[in-house]
């Protein structure tokens, strides 16, 4: 017999194309799961054979004969001198689906065994598995991904491997302008309530921005729901742009046969629930036009993972031409869109766009996969865990080995260790496999470390982009591992570059609550007499201080999840103050004491207001940060003591500003001397902060100056190594490695061990012998010996 190969992305589209191929009456050889949908083998009864028919009629073998050889009856047989007779009503249609039913049935099983042994494998993969069940994506596309996770990765490069899987699975539309060529029908399709009709305005708007007025043509086949044309309409009027309405078929396809050849035609269509017999009919009522009409699929992000694999599911299935794409509507609905980028997945359906409110047409964004993956990869709030699987669960399921791979070293790396030690210096020679071990287990426990390594790795491998790594996605992660909610934003002059211009490098680096260095997101560096950001600005001579910081604080703002950022900077002109303030964009500045303010209505300044103010000693701020030292004093040896009162900035011809006053005193505990005098404006309300959280912002922007000081000593390690001197590659890298050991100055533990032994020195806690000139350059002979040693997948 001829045996035909089908796959279809789930069991329902593969039977379809068997009965279109083959017809109601074909033979089902096999049924089986396989990576991405469904796979079935099957035939014509017509071509089967008559001695394959023979074997499938001949009754069942004595038990003594078959229990040697199982298999036998799955081969056609030698043909008997006498026909056996099929039992009376049984054909052998009938039996040979039962056997493809069987195994089917057999392979899942075999199926699951597999999971459950690459489980104990891979230990890390329950874990994620928790995790990512968690954020909305379906089992079937966890066990088709988990299956291939290489065994020996730690947990954080774990879920990076998870997100790159994502990330290059994911479908989303690539060219634009493709999608709206003139003459282009594109058609939204979907349950009812899911905003086709807000979506369509917000399409029609978006194309008359891009291409000019005229060229359009707006059609609503929804005569059912009431009112649903005269919504349209509105829109249309406020665009200037005529709505037709279609009752039927005929009348549609009069309305596009009416229309300009070169128009673009967008056509709104009733909701039909997938389960509503209509889906078919609505389906042949768009087929068959004098133009190809191209179907979008809307998707609720709100909506259950299951509801909507079960719409996706009937409108590729619905016999009409097959959706080019989706869009997805309610993002600001929705705590996570993991389902929605799950059905992009594996129906194949390229997400065009997402509607993030109600507001035509600026709630309608159109995001990279990158961008869709770390939305859905952002932690949850611990409410939004009711519905989802809790450790105890899947402990239920299976027990994790006591010993994970990705902490034993193979051992033809490990027999390198050694000798790799052994040329980093007597110093490095000296630290023995375990200290390796949890040095590298700690490099990979924070974003600002694998953040450094990955730049690092991608400049010395001569990638100039590393797309895959946002550093305000990564911050955003990294907080919310630990429990917070906000980050501080410092935007200021980040060191002078070594050489003979010592030009200085600004940058805006992400810092937490507490101090601790997460990533930089901006950096400007000078070119001859000039300058160049990484956000592709340029100038050809210096720009005032108050418009660099202005770049610096929209270049942020404009990114996804900067709503949860303070800005941090040194007191600039007022007028930018106001213009952030009635942008809504928060801020906190060190001010000196010579700033001019008002307090109850008199002039004074923020020196003079701090002396009238009642100081109280805070020293509960202190535990609040992740610092070691407060100016180069033990964080034990300092006494805080804190003042805060209302205040103005006045400004001729304008309103005055009111801000909050925050003053800081650092006492040395051991000698009672003045460590430092802080003040403090900012526009945050009590609501939002409290003197206590404003205090700490303070200490925290003071004390990420002193990572500056690591700079040049990274841009001069990477020099020879990434050969990128002068580039946005080497300035974002010599930032990130700067942030690093500056992090590790302050965070001790086995890596600040690791790093004074590849210095040569002996490493504490408050850093005195690893100093910002050796700890830099340390820090990437640490990412050459853990690059060499890491397993490869």
């Amino acid at each position: 017999m001829n045996v035909s190969r089908f796959f279809g992305s789930t069991n329902r589209e593969a039977m379809r194309q068997v009965r279109m191929a083959l017809g109601p009456d074909a033979l089902i050889v096999s049924n089986r799961r396989v990576n991405g949908g469904v796979e079935i083998m099957a035939t014509d009864q017509t071509a089967a054979t008559p001695a394959s028919v023979q074997a499938i009629d001949a009754g069942p073998e004595p038990a003594a004969a078959s229990a040697g050889r199982p298999a036998a009856m799955l081969r056609p047989a030698p043909a008997p001198p006498a026909p056996a007779r099929p039992a009376a009503g049984v054909s052998p249609a009938d039996v040979m689906q039962a056997i493809g039913s069987m195994q089917g049935m057999l392979e899942h099983g075999f199926d699951e065994l597999l999971w459950g042994a690459q489980l104990r494998k891979a230990p890390q993969a329950v874990s994620l598995f928790q995790k990512l069940l968690a954020m909305g994506f379906s089992t079937a596309l966890l066990r088709a991904m988990l299956k291939r996770l290489p065994e020996a990765l730690p947990p954080r490069a774990a879920l990076q491997w998870c997100r790159e899987e994502l990330v290059s699975h994911l479908p989303v539309l690539r060219d634009e302008d493709a999608l709206w060529a003139p003459g282009a029908v594109l058609a939204l399709v979907g349950p009812t309530g899911v905003g086709k009709t807000t979506t369509i305005a917000k399409l029609a708007a978006r194309c008359l921005r891009n291409f000019g007025p005229g060229g359009l043509v707006l059609i609503t086949t929804d005569t059912y729901r009431i009112g649903a044309h005269e919504q349209l309409r509105t829109y249309g009027r406020m665009m200037g742009v005529a709505v037709h309405v279609a009752q039927d078929r005929v009348e549609l396809a009069r309305l596009m046969d009416a229309a300009d050849p070169g128009a673009r035609i967008l056509i709104d269509n009733v909701g039909v629930s997938q389960r509503d017999r209509y889906v078919g009919e609505q389906a042949a009522m768009l087929a068959g036009l004098s133009r190809p009409v191209q179907r979008l699929l809307v998707l609720n992000s709100a909506s259950q993972g299951d509801t909507l694999d079960e719409v996706a599911r009937a409108c590729t299935s619905d016999g009409g031409q097959r959706p080019v794409g989706c869009i997805v509507t309610k993002l600001d609905e929705s705590p996570r869109p993991g389902p929605a980028l799950d059905i992009a997945i594996r129906y194949q359906l390229p997400i065009h766009y997402a509607s993030t409110g109600q507001k035509v047409p600026e709630d309608l964004v159109r995001l990279d996969a990158e961008a869709w993956v770390d939305q859905a990869l952002s932690p949850v709030q611990p409410a939004s865990t009711l519905f989802s699987p809790s450790a105890a669960d899947l402990a239920a399921l299976m027990a994790a080995p006591s010993e994970t791979p990705w902490a034993r070293q193979p051992a033809a790396h490990g027999s390198l260790l050694p000798g790799l030690l052994a040329l980093a210096g007597t110093g490095a020679a000296r630290l023995d496999e375990e200290s390796w071990r949890a040095a590298c287990v700690q490099l990979d426990s924070s974003e600002v470390y694998s953040g450094a390594c990955r730049l690092w790795r991608n400049a010395v491998g001569g990638k100039s982009h590393d797309a895959s790594w946002r550093p305000l996605a990564a911050a955003c992660n990294e907080l919310a591992a630990f429990g917070q909610q906000r980050m501080l934003a410092v935007h200021d002059s980040f060191g002078v570059l070594p050489g003979p211009s010592r030009g200085k490098l600004h940058a805006t680096v992400l810092m937490g609550g507490g101090g601790r260095a997460l990533a930089s997101t901006w950096q400007q560096w000078p070119v001859g007499s000039g300058w160049q950001a990484s956000d592709g600005t340029s100038g050809p001579q210096a720009a005032p201080e108050t418009e660099r910081l202005r770049r610096q604080i929209y270049a942020l703002q404009r990114q996804a999840g900067a709503r949860t950022v303070v800005h941090a900077f040194d007191f600039p002109a007022q007028g930018l103050l106001r213009e952030l303030g009635e942008r809504s964009i928060q801020w906190l500045t060190h001010c000196a004491g010579s700033v001019r303010l008002q307090a109850q209505s008199c002039a004074t300044t923020a020196a003079a207001h701090a002396k009238t103010l009642d100081y109280r000693c805070m020293d509960s701020v202190l535990s609040r940060l992740d610092l070691a030292t407060l100016q180069g004093v033990p964080l034990g040896s300092v006494a805080l003591w804190l003042a805060e009162g209302p205040v103005e900035l006045a400004r001729r011809g304008s309103p005055p500003l009111a801000l909050r006053h925050v003053a800081v005193r650092l006492i040395d505990r051991r000698d009672g001397r003045t460590i430092k005098s802080l003040h403090g404006l900012s526009n945050v309300s009590h609501g939002q902060a409290e003197l206590e959280t404003l205090a700490a912002w303070l200490l925290v922007r003071m004390e990420a100056r002193e990572a500056a000081r690591h700079l040049p000593s990274a841009w001069s390690a990477l020099e020879p190594s990434a050969g990128c001197r002068g580039s946005g590659e080497c300035a974002a890298v010599a930032v990130q490695v700067a942030l690093a050991a500056w992090q590790a100055l302050q965070e001790g533990g086995p890596l600040l061990d690791a790093l004074a032994g590849l210095a040569g020195t002996s490493g504490r806690r408050n850093g005195a012998s690893l100093t910002a000139a050796t700890a830099s350059a340390a820090l990437i002979r640490l990412f050459a010996a853990k690059d060499l040693m890491e397993p490869r997948a």
